[in-house]
């Protein structure tokens, strides 16, 4: 979500600025390259192709820190693939893995996106 929509300030770091007393301490990066400014965040996503066989199922799980942060990665798969087997739709699983996190003192925003993919019918 920061790379799509929110902390602007890590975008465009503050840089230090050499010690010379007409000039400010610190200051905003200008607007040159990215690699010139040193962007602590990149808005070109990190992508990979995987070649998907007819004959299996697969699970994608995409999720914010907020919910990475509050769970591990084995038991958030283990939940969703428990709940997937009963028959529970991609989207409500995804809303209740959302609002369970959401739910806890001290939560952090909390996305979650769940893509089931069929071998055969995908």
């Amino acid at each position: 979500m920061s790379r799509a929509l929110g902390d602007l300030q890590y975008k465009n770091p503050v840089n230090t600025v050499e010690d010379d007393s007409s000039i400010p301490r610190t200051r905003r990066a200008s607007s040159s390259s990215a690699s010139a400014r040193g962007d602590f965040l990149s808005n070109e996503p990190y992508t990979s192709l995987r070649k998907l066989q007819s004959t299996h199922r697969y699970l994608l799980v995409i999720v914010s820190d907020g919910v990475s942060d509050r769970t591990d990665d084995p038991a958030l798969i283990q939940h969703v693939m428990k709940l997937s087997m009963r028959g529970i739709r991609a989207d409500d699983i995804a809303q209740e893995v959302t609002s369970s996190i959401a739910s806890r003192p001290k939560s952090d925003n909390a996305s979650c996106v769940i893509v089931m993919l069929d071998g055969q019918q995908s």
